[in-house]
């Protein structure tokens, strides 16, 4: 993530009023009444080569007698300016007198800073001095703004940089369409965002100060609105909607002092966000849980601290009488919410940092996920929703990446850019925007990457042709596995049956399959037709060689 710190930051190199050279003719015919105004400083880059200096007379005051100029050049790599070369004088005549600079090109000369002042009798006005990249017009052109597409209104304001090529500042002119949505402050130097909609903003290189050949950007963002907040809440509320959902859960760690992320608005803006990303990307939404159209967020307390749920530390550490992390979170919540959610994912939201190795990890396939944005290392609140280069903000990014994996995805690593790369792969040494199967070959219409999660039904749009697996639920319509033990003979035909109105019926039959020498199997899945609570229990009847066996039954709830 590219923060201030990024930002080019130039030493002011002032020039001290003392070293001005002293005119040594001073014409007492020349008119004035007060000193000069500071003159005008225009670059301009042509079709080729680097900048040129333009300076004319202030079109505003007295009318100088002389203009002068002088420069510095960094070189690359260096941390000090060469000196300062000698003031240039150029006679005015008129308000039109122009003077000009072009300063070397050349592979060690990185930045240039250009002073000039403006002089007559009566005195001399300041430096107007500034700073430019020794580069050519392409390096400067901008062909997009290099940051999140979906901005939340709590961003409040963008500083101008962001709006620059390289982050590097130049004199462009900056507008937008629509004041009442976004607007630019030139004194305060940022982008005010107003409300909620759609800011077009121009960028120009065409100005008094600055002429270029590059032509205008005219680009949107869209600015989301703030999202309804409920109160705090420690249990599942009623659903605004039926069938699968994805429950948030906020949880508070024990020891750590949590960012209130909940209540200021933060997570619904990532939830927003993610969705947001996600349908530019693919044209596909996450069905998250709502009540009263607002997202049904829970809130827990846990009983647990940072080290009790890094799994890297447990696999480094002791086990006795450790669970697996995410089990721990989903019956302790199970616990607090007093039933469990059947039909529906859970999302742990953990507001602590437990470790600077990940931002996050989850069941694959499951049902069961968690991000750490409490983490320093995967939220920065500065600028963190700008997401500038990757354009999609670290919280929301890992509620994807967590989520896919829910759905069977891996890590692929064949794209550095991609939002599935993860553990095991080469990373960029660099920033990259982030995308998603760019290429559609790993997991958006291909399985290559551990399943298409276009299969799956986890979107708004209701597409999809199976749900995630989850222990204990099976769906209408969908194969639902109720036996696969191994068996060491081969004793007849495997019959699952269902205890209806106090009988047991046979439903349907499987044979059984050799898997190795000694070694049978039974695959059986079962397509419910029925939602509710289903009993069942396996059968194989008798033989001349063996009694008939009678398994334990269970249960199987078909919410929908």
């Amino acid at each position: 993530m590219l923060t201030r710190g990024n930002i080019i930051r130039l030493l002011v190199l002032a020039l001290s009023l003392s070293i001005f050279p002293l005119a040594t003719n001073l014409q007492s015919a020349w008119a004035c009444s007060t000193a000069p105004n500071a003159p005008i400083v225009k670059t301009t880059w042509g079709t080729t080569g680097g900048p040129t200096f333009s300076v004319t007379p202030s079109k505003s005051g007295d009318l100088p007698t002389t203009i002068y100029y002088a420069y510095a050049i960094k070189k690359a790599g260096k941390d000090s300016w060469e000196p300062w070369a000698a003031w240039v004088p150029t006679s005015i005549s008129s308000i039109n007198s122009t003077t000009s600079f072009t300063p070397q090109m050349s592979d060690t000369n990185e930045l240039v800073t250009f002073s000039a002042y403006s002089y007559s009798p009566c005195g001399s006005s300041g430096q107007n001095q500034i700073y430019r990249k020794l580069v050519t017009n392409e390096k400067i052109a901008m062909t997009k703004i290099d940051i999140a597409e979906d901005l939340p209104l709590s961003v409040g304001t963008i500083p101008t940089y962001f709006f620059s090529p390289m982050s590097y500042e130049l004199p462009q002119t900056l507008t937008t369409k629509d004041s009442a949505i976004c607007a630019f402050d030139e004194s305060a130097k940022v982008l005010k965002l107003i409300s909620a909609g759609r800011c077009e903003v121009t960028i120009s290189q065409q100005n008094e100060e600055l002429q270029t050949p590059n032509s205008d950007l005219n680009q949107t963002l869209n600015i989301l609105p703030t999202p309804k907040i409920l109160p705090d809440s420690e249990k599942d509320r009623p659903d605004d909607i039926s069938g699968f959902q994805i429950h948030v859960v906020y949880v508070k760690i024990k020891g750590v002092t949590p960012h209130n992320y909940l209540q200021s608005g933060d997570l619904s803006n990532w939830l927003d966000l993610t969705n947001a990303w996600m349908k530019r990307k693919i044209n596909k939404e996450f069905v998250f849980d709502t009540y009263q159209g607002a997202y049904d967020i829970s809130t827990m307390s846990s009983k647990y601290a940072p080290q009790d749920l890094d799994f890297k530390y447990q696999e480094g550490g002791s086990k006795s009488n450790r669970a697996e992390a995410l089990p721990k979170l989903r019956a302790e919540f199970i616990k607090q919410n007093g039933k469990t959610l059947i039909g529906k994912s859970l999302l742990f939201i953990i507001d602590a940092k437990l470790s600077s190795e990940y931002c996050g990890f989850a069941n694959q396939p499951g049902d069961t996920a968690l991000t750490t944005p409490g983490s320093d290392s995967c939220w920065y609140p500065e600028f963190g929703y700008l997401a500038q280069i990757s354009r999609l903000n670290g919280p929301s990014g890992a509620i994807a990446h967590e989520l896919i994996h829910n759905l069977g995805v891996g890590h692929p690593c064949s794209d550095k850019s991609d939002l599935m790369i993860g553990e095991g792969c080469e990373f960029s040494k660099t920033i990259l925007e982030r995308t998603i199967d760019s290429s559609n070959n790993l997991y958006v219409g291909s399985a290559n990457a551990g399943a298409n999660i276009l299969d799956l039904k986890v979107w708004k749009d209701g597409s999809g042709i199976r749900h995630i697996k989850s222990t204990g639920v099976c769906y209408i319509g969908e194969p639902c596995l109720v036996s696969e033990g191994n068996w060491r003979t081969s004793q007849g035909d495997l019959h699952i049956q269902e205890k209806i109105s106090g009988k047991w019926k046979t439903i349907q039959k499987f044979k059984i399959k050799k898997v190795s020498a000694n070694k049978w199997a039974f695959n059986a899945s079962i397509i419910p037709t029925t939602k509710g609570l289903h009993t069942y229990r396996e059968y194989i009847g008798p033989t001349k060689t063996f009694s008939a066996y009678v398994g334990k039954q269970f249960t199987k709830e078909i919410p929908f």
